[in-house]
């Protein structure tokens, strides 16, 4: 499919054990990896050398045929090198019916057929236990799904057509569109649960118990005991599935993902389809769905993520002081956040502190109380939430953090508040103790102007909300010294936070770019444009939420906060909104009607009186229109363009990819956008508006 080549890096052994009680052998066919200790990845090449050894079996000298993989997975999926070679130099088509070949050959055989899922089992690795009768799965986290569609395209080994007859078209449609677009996998007890996998064996690959385990089951399904799982969907049920997935699809992503399209297209045509038709039109649509903008912005998204994760860029080769404890300036709900994130992630004591007492003993308790509820979620045991909570305490006096390591004040977002908390603080602590703030909009330099050592303050930006949000922005002031850098970036990877270096400037990355949209749609409803025509005009581009639903998210006070620093650094490019300002002074939380109910001007009632007056205030007339003439989208993507070029031109950020991937990460932008620069080069804008594109994917 390339010229480029890609070697297995897969090993395929076939024995022929006897299991007990039984007189003729099977056929054990291990999966493992070149690599020590690594995946089971498929390339074409892994996929030509299964199907020569699954040929190879004689089915007639052997009672059933047994696929295991490694200690660490069965299958992690294809080799996406091998489809980002694809995606430049030629189709796909040999690479994938390699696969249908390969797995087709199992699927075909006239014995019983089982899968050993010893780990990972990730979308080829999972389509191939697909293809056998029995999936047997050992207990624990190893994940199972079928993450195609996230990365651009969709399940193109048999997925689509196999799923949906083994746990029904509307499970399958979830675990192929819905939980793949959301990042998303299954944990072995929820696969079980939905009929994907048979049965969970309570024991570790490798291990005495493990054989003892999987052989008893095979031995029992050979004996009739257990049968093959099929679903019973009959035509209306599945059509409902899929007429469903297909609207909240048109809903979510507007056409902008065409991997979902295609998979609920294809699950649509295998409830009468054959599996060998099924799969020459994945084929087909494969080529053309992985050559799309979609796809190779998704692949590229993903490659981005994944690369970050293990290694952050542009950190100081710099000392890395300890941090043996921690200390939170506030008490409110973003400083309990922080607080629980530094104890759970760093493992150190955190101290917060306050000025009023009561407060501070409200913040301390529901800071504990959140380990309480993740132990009540299962998602840590009692004994962790008790550990992790005898890590938080409230200051009874200043010297409690005389000691800390790393202090983060998360007080009011105005500089005066925090320069006068810095400059109370600062002569307490050590003097090589780090100072860090979470603001997210304002100078870092301005915050350290009078500290006598400025070179150990750095912006530390966690986003809201902390549990889920894994972008971490660590600003750089004019004066923070590469330790101080390098410090936080080391502390950041502890806190399995995806941190991206940014050079002291408004607002940063993330909120940068989000106002610089936000100031298109306000200025289109100030003009007289329609609120839900404007509020849709971006649909086009799949995002998550609409631009007021984002609005409602953040809160309209702390976008108006925002805008106003914006218009205060760059007022030729950030306007103030009337309507806006209206709404944060009026101190409305939602300018949408709450979930549930509705309204005839699409506004929240209070959100609309704000606008009906503003309006009448500027003389403006009320349109159906976007406000831009038709043009509003064009508009936002020209404003975006024009932004990060104005931040790249500044040295905001080293490159665009820095960009794209706080926009993944700290605004939930979709992989089939790229994070955004892709997408503003495919639509033209960065040429319209710069003369030249961005171009982070090509790299």
């Amino acid at each position: 499919m390339s010229e480029q080549t890609f070697p297995s890096t897969v090993t395929i052994d076939v024995t022929r054990p006897v299991l007990p009680g039984r007189e003729r052998p099977i056929a054990l066919v291990s999966l493992g990896s070149t690599e020590p200790n690594g995946l089971v990845i498929w390339g074409s090449e892994a996929m030509r050398e299964l199907r020569r050894e699954l040929s190879a079996i004689d089915t007639s000298q052997v009672e059933a045929v047994v696929v295991t993989g490694n200690e660490k997975s069965f299958g992690a999926g294809a080799n996406l090198k091998e489809i980002r070679a694809a995606q430049f130099d030629g189709g796909s088509e040999d690479y994938i019916g390699s696969g249908h070949e390969a797995f087709g050959v199992l699927a075909e055989m006239p014995v019983p057929t089982f899968s050993l899922i010893t780990g990972v089992a990730l979308g080829g690795g999972l389509e191939l236990a697909l293809h056998t009768d029995f999936r047997l799965a050992t207990s624990g986290k190893a994940p199972m799904g079928l993450p195609e569609c996230r990365l651009g395209f969709f399940p193109g080994w048999g997925g689509v057509y196999l799923l949906p007859h083994l746990v029904g078209a509307e499970a399958a449609l979830n675990i192929i569109v819905t939980d793949s677009m959301r990042g998303r996998n299954l944990k072995p007890a929820k696969a079980a649960e939905i009929g994907l996998v048979d049965a969970v064996l309570d024991a570790a690959p490798g291990t005495d118990e493990w054989e003892t385990a999987w052989q008893r089951w095979v031995v029992e399904a050979l004996e009739g005991k257990h049968e093959p799982r099929r679903a019973d969907d009959d035509e209306q049920t599945w059509q409902a599935a899929v007429d469903k997935a297909a609207a909240k699809a048109h809903a979510a992503w507007h056409g902008a993902a065409p991997g979902p399209v295609a998979a609920i297209d294809l699950v649509g045509r295998a409830r009468t389809d054959t599996r060998q038709a099924n799969g020459a039109a994945a084929v087909q649509l494969f080529s053309s769905i992985v050559q799309s903008d979609a796809a190779r912005a998704s692949l590229y998204a993903f490659e981005l993520v994944s690369a970050r994760s293990k290694q952050a860029a542009n950190v100081p080769d710099a000392t890395v002081r300890p941090i043996k404890k921690a200390a939170v300036i506030g008490a409110g709900l973003m400083a309990g956040q922080l607080a629980s994130l530094l104890a759970q992630g760093a493992r150190v004591p955190v101290v917060m502190t306050d000025l009023d007492d009561e407060r501070l003993a409200t913040g301390v308790q529901r800071t504990r109380d959140r380990f309480t509820a993740q132990a009540e979620k299962g998602r840590m045991s009692v004994e962790q939430a008790e550990q992790l909570g005898s890590l938080i305490s409230g200051a009874e006096s200043p010297q409690d953090l005389a000691d800390a390591d790393f202090v983060i004040e998360a007080v009011f977002e105005e500089l005066e508040v925090k320069r006068q908390v810095f400059a109370q603080w600062e002569p307490v602590i050590r003097e090589d103790a780090i100072l860090a703030t979470n603001t997210s909009s304002l100078s870092v330099t301005a915050m350290g102007r009078d500290l006598k050592h400025p070179e150990r303050l750095v912006g530390f930006h966690v986003f809201n909300p902390v549990e889920v949000t894994p972008l971490l922005e660590i600003i750089s002031a004019q004066q923070t010294d590469d330790s101080t850098l390098a410090t936080a970036f080391d502390l950041a990877a502890k806190l399995r936070r995806i941190a991206v270096r940014v050079e002291d400037a408004p607002s940063f990355v993330v909120n940068r770019v989000l106002t610089r949209m936000f100031d298109e749609i306000g200025r289109a409803i100030d003009a007289g444009g329609d609120p839900q025509t404007v509020d849709h005009a971006l649909d086009p581009m799949g995002l998550p939420m609409t631009p007021l639903q984002l609005l409602d998210f953040v809160g309209p006070a702390v976008l108006v906060h925002i805008t106003h620093t914006m218009n205060d650094a760059y007022p030729d490019r950030f306007t103030l909104s009337p309507w806006l300002d209206a709404v944060a002074d009026a101190g409305l939380t939602h300018t949408l009607p709450a979930r549930g109910e509705t309204s005839q001007t699409y506004l929240s009632p209070e959100a609309h009186d704000a606008l009906e007056r503003t309006r009448q205030e500027s003389g403006v007339a009320a349109s159906s229109d976007d406000g831009a003439g038709g043009e509003l989208l064009t508009r936002v993507q020209d404003a975006l363009a024009d932004e990060i070029g104005h931040m790249l031109d500044e040295g905001v950020v080293a490159s665009a990819r820095d960009v794209d991937l706080c926009m993944i990460l700290g605004a939930n932008y979709p992989f089939h956008l790229g994070g955004i620069t892709p997408y503003l080069d495919r639509t033209g804008a960065a040429e319209r508006v710069r003369g030249r594109r961005f171009d982070a994917a090509q790299h």
